[in-house]
């Protein structure tokens, strides 16, 4: 039993384009879905915290208490540098910790914070930008925080001296990652990626048939031509006791 060309490329066409679909419609039905009561939903404002968030992007929010704060969290809170209600930064140390930086050495073969005598790793902060642009050395006091934005070129935050740490019962919510959001992401991506290979597997397979039929069709047609007979003219001369006309 032969199968038409190109029939398995069909087949799989059909596939990935219903599962591309279904993909699609299950993202649509989980960013229908409310994050969890105790999730708000806000967008940061401003560059302060590029690359790790940009103006207008989407975030979430969490209430939290002072002391379910730690280093690297990323908060909400009013600060003294800034006119907004609240501003993003991110936690660098906090009570009883000791930062440091000198612009004028090297730690661990680059520029980095010293947090607590030993080098801050901050794998958040773009490669080609120091760490911060002014030389400071803080000893955080209990029951505060020392924030800094992720854009430390072009953001202000405790390492100025007219600023400092932060009390840390002046947190609001700390920004959290939704699990959904990031899966919605990357299902949309999966779900349109699955519905173009279909697309194309179905042209391909539509093709192979075409070009399957036009080869069948070919042969049948050329020897049906032959067989057809032809018809010519033959001229065939007056016979004996027929009369010929002649011109008078």
């Amino acid at each position: 039993m032969t199968h038409r060309p190109g029939r398995g490329r069909g087949v799989a066409a059909i596939v990935l384009l219903v599962l591309g679909a279904a993909v699609l419609a299950g993202v649509t039905v989980a960013k229908a879905v409310d994050p969890p009561s105790r999730y708000s939903e806000g967008r940061a404002a401003g560059w302060q915290m590029a690359p790790t968030y940009t103006d207008g992007e989407g975030i979430y929010l969490e209430p939290v208490s002072p002391g379910k704060v730690h280093r690297g969290d990323i908060v909400l809170s009013p600060v003294p540098w800034s006119l907004a209600k609240t501003q993003m930064n991110r936690v660098i140390a906090v009570g009883g910790d000791r930062i440091r930086y000198r612009p004028s050495s090297k730690t661990a073969g680059q520029y980095r914070l010293v947090l607590n005598g030993e080098p801050l790793d901050e794998p958040y902060l773009e490669q080609w930008k120091n760490p911060s642009a002014v030389a400071f050395d803080v000893k955080v006091p209990k029951g505060y925080l020392f924030l800094m934005g992720d854009n430390r070129m072009n953001s202000d935050g405790s390492q100025y001296a007219n600023n400092g740490p932060v009390p840390a019962d002046r947190v609001v919510a700390k920004v959290v990652t939704y699990p959904m959001a990031k899966l919605a992401v990357w299902g949309q991506l999966a779900g349109g990626l699955l519905l173009v290979a279909g697309a194309v597997l179905a042209l391909l397979s539509r093709r192979a048939g075409r070009a399957a039929r036009a080869a069948a069709s070919g042969p049948a047609s050329a020897s049906a031509s032959a067989a057809v007979p032809v018809s010519v003219p033959v001229s065939v001369p007056a016979g004996a006791g027929e009369r010929a006309d002649v011109p008078s």
